[in-house]
């Protein structure tokens, strides 16, 4: 629901979006569009269902994450969007009616006991596009999930109004209960089942609230980027403790990582080494430069690390150059945040859908546009030391410049990911996770 604190924000963003919705729909030239919320998916031969998850054009506009069949109408003549609320008579689940004030106010709200009464209400005679699951479009003379639309929409999805951004930070705050109390469990020895308990706990989720699933990775397994496991027995010691793990309000996502070691020592001093490199990569943020310059930067300040602690035998700039970097550094510096963990856009050039894609020596990076007031995206570099990437380089020509011997010391320790979510406002970047969260 709507955060009772963001009311006010809520109905200035709703009637934005009117406007600029109703303006593309004339550049389309349609008369409506209709957006889906989506409905539940069931198990392959089951009568089961996945958690829902509505779709993000739907979540946008309206933060109701158990509302599967709803919809949302935009006439491109009327003065206020329609929702179309499912609420069934069921004997078999809890339907509340909806009380939120600011949804309320913000719609023409009409309700639906049955998904196929939306074909009724839709005069289908007029020019009309429908977004979301193409088997849900109820009339047949829709066009559904038109390109160009979707492009200007995803592109327009990057820059944030008072009210996301605003989600977005209370979704930080929810995100950094949790990482306090991982924090905790870590340090008193907990499984990653353990911690893992210990933050839905403080954030008060359950596992289908999380934007995505927590990565809490103990030892070795943090230099598996997105590793997922959650093993219920100790390791034989605790070394390193990487966390990624977010929170939502109103269904805008948090996005956070911090990474712990258990005692004093070299990687402690690598952890604290790369908390500073995020930071001064953040005050590096600047309106009108590229996204990507400020990932090449990041790759320069991490090759100057790795030569001060002589992990490399090379210059800074030979060790960009030769590639080495991206044997300690694969994946891209951030992502644009929102609705999605990785909000759509990332790519684009332009509203038309044109793309500017990374270059082929940085094929993962996931944002390339030019940094404008209004976005909000991650910070999230990385230092990791991934046996896949390093063992085949280690008989191959990027061998000679690695000391191998401190490889094999930190192999141990999986790796180190530090990621903050930058709002970017008229004075420059605002960090929404460390107004919460220091460490």
């Amino acid at each position: 629901m709507v955060p009772a604190e963001l009311y006010q924000e809520y109905a200035a963003h709703v009637a934005a979006q009117f406007r600029i919705y109703q303006q593309l729909l004339i550049e389309h030239e349609l008369d409506g569009l209709l957006i889906a919320a989506g409905g539940e998916q069931s198990l392959f031969r089951d009568d089961y269902t996945y958690p829902f998850k509505a779709n993000p054009y739907f979540k946008a506009w309206v933060p109701l994450h158990d509302r599967a069949h709803s919809f949302l109408w935009l006439d491109a003549k009327a003065t206020k969007p329609v929702l179309y609320i499912y609420q069934p008579m069921d004997i078999w689940h809890q339907i509340d009616p909806l009380t939120n004030e600011a949804i309320l106010a913000a719609f023409d709200l009409r309700v639906l006991s049955s998904p196929s009464e939306i074909e009724k209400k839709i005069n289908s005679s007029l020019r009309l596009a429908f977004i979301g699951p193409s088997q849900e479009c109820p009339l047949v003379d829709m066009s559904v999930n038109p390109e160009s639309l979707l492009a200007a929409l995803d592109y327009r999805r990057a820059y944030k109004s008072p009210y996301e951004w605003n989600c977005i930070r209370l979704a930080n705050e929810k995100a950094a209960l949790g990482h306090q109390a991982a924090a905790v469990a870590f340090r008193n020895g907990a499984t990653e089942y353990e911690i893992h308990m210990a933050y839905l706990q403080a954030t008060a989720q359950l596992d289908q609230d999380l934007p995505y699933g927590n990565i809490i990775a103990l030892n070795e397994h943090a230099s598996v980027l997105h590793y997922t496991q959650k093993n219920r027995q100790p390791p034989a010691e605790h070394r390193s403790f990487l966390i990624d793990a977010g929170a939502t309000v109103a269904g805008y996502a948090a996005d956070i990582s911090r990474t712990y070691a258990y005692e004093d020592g070299l990687f402690q001093s690598l952890v604290v080494a790369m908390d500073k490199l995020q930071q001064a990569i953040v005050a590096q943020i600047r309106i009108g430069e590229s996204y990507l310059d400020l990932h090449l930067y990041a790759h320069r300040r991490i090759a100057e690390l790795l030569v001060a602690i002589g992990l490399v035998n090379a210059s800074a700039e030979d060790a960009v150059e030769l590639g080495l970097t991206a044997l300690f550094f694969p994946h891209g510096l951030g992502h644009l945040l929102g609705v999605q963990v990785h909000d759509l856009g990332g790519w684009q050039a332009a509203p038309d859908g044109r793309l500017q894609p990374p270059p082929t020596t940085h094929p993962y990076l996931r944002l390339t546009r030019t940094i404008e007031e209004g976005q909000v995206f991650t910070i999230e570099p990385g230092l990791y030391f991934i046996p896949s990437l390093l063992n085949p380089a280690r008989s191959g020509e990027l061998g000679q410049w690695i000391d191998w011997g401190l490889v094999d010391q930190l192999l141990p320790y999986g790796g180190i990911r530090v990621e903050d979510n930058i709002y970017v406002g008229k004075e420059g970047p605002i960090n929404l996770t460390r107004e919460v969260l220091r460490a």
